[in-house]
């Protein structure tokens, strides 16, 4: 006899494999966004990017590995583990938003229109100018320069659209 699979365990799978498709899509956004953001900066000039380096002198990933390295250890951390911690919070952080779209895509339309451009400016809003502020990663967007908010923008708007790219891929390999 062979069972069927409600309605309510299909939207559940489909939002499982959504979200995978996402995350996938998320690794592969978080490769482009590194490229765009690091080709953007090399335009701007050096005395806006004197400031921001001041006032931040490294990604907020790892000054939040530093806190929590810190934290967590018997003794002072070594330079390669916060590097390790930095790294796995970027990359669980890219492919965790990934997910997010991946979920959302279908089920929320809005946000992924033009490839995701709704989504990839709330992206920016949220992680670069909400989150960091409140975590105390970074000083408050009043601080730095235009440029470093047009770039995050810019790199979070790439994320999202490398994210959809693939995201549609998989869709359409993998059903």
């Amino acid at each position: 006899m062979r069972m069927e699979r409600s309605k309510g365990q299909q939207n559940g799978a489909s939002l499982v494999k959504d979200a995978i498709y996402g995350a996938i899509g998320g690794i592969v956004g978080t490769l482009v966004m590194e490229q765009v953001a690091n080709g953007l900066y090399k335009f701007e000039a050096d005395e806006k990017k004197k400031i921001e380096e001041q006032i931040r002198p490294e990604p907020p990933f790892m000054t939040l590995a530093r806190r929590l390295a810190a934290n967590g250890a018997d003794g002072p951390p070594s330079e390669k583990n916060v590097q390790r911690l930095g790294q796995a919070i970027h990359w669980g952080y890219g492919i965790g938003w990934g997910a997010l779209y991946g979920a959302l895509h279908d089920r929320v339309p809005a946000l992924s229109r033009a490839a995701g451009l709704p989504f990839g400016i709330v992206f920016s809003l949220i992680g670069d100018e909400l989150m960091t502020t409140a975590m105390k990663l970074t000083p408050p967007p009043q601080a730095f320069p235009i440029d470093a908010h047009v770039r995050g923008l810019v790199a979070h708007v790439a994320y999202t659209a490398a994210a959809d790219g693939v995201y549609h891929t998989l869709k359409r390999v993998g059903g």
